[in-house]
């Protein structure tokens, strides 16, 4: 994803860690941080939403070698960045919406709560970035 700015809820190497895990599965995540970019960039509240169907249909394609949807943690990521309150919470709806259904999807109760702290951040993220603390 180039050069960011980190923050306290998504450390850039958290980013490249799962990067790394997605790309040694062989699951490619260059699509998915295309898109991010262009989320984070939409001039407006229909682009966003085409951006995050066509996000959601690729970030799907990928597995979760980490315990978290690379997407999710791509938005938790940019969604600070992004001045326009209606867009941060498209974001992080998107975000918690995917990191849900990973948690959902957990096979045993130790990778169910790893998964469920990703929810957790994306909540308390969602109340911060939306009262513009």
């Amino acid at each position: 994803m180039g050069a960011s700015t980190p923050n306290a809820f998504c450390p850039v190497d958290t980013i490249e860690y799962h990067r790394n895990a997605l790309l040694a599965q062989g699951d490619d995540p260059l699509p998915v941080e295309q898109l991010v970019a262009l989320i984070q960039a939409a001039p407006d509240e229909v682009t966003l939403k085409g951006l995050l169907a066509e996000l959601e249909v690729e970030a799907n394609k990928l597995g979760w070698p980490r315990d978290k949807d690379y997407a999710a943690l791509l938005l938790q990521h940019a969604v600070l960045q992004v001045e326009n309150r209606p867009a941060r919470a498209a974001m992080l709806d998107f975000a918690l919406a995917q990191a849900t259904w990973c948690a959902s999807c957990a096979t045993a109760g130790g990778e169910g709560l790893a998964r469920s702290v990703h929810v957790r951040e994306l909540e308390a993220m969602r109340r911060v970035a939306l009262q513009g603390c």
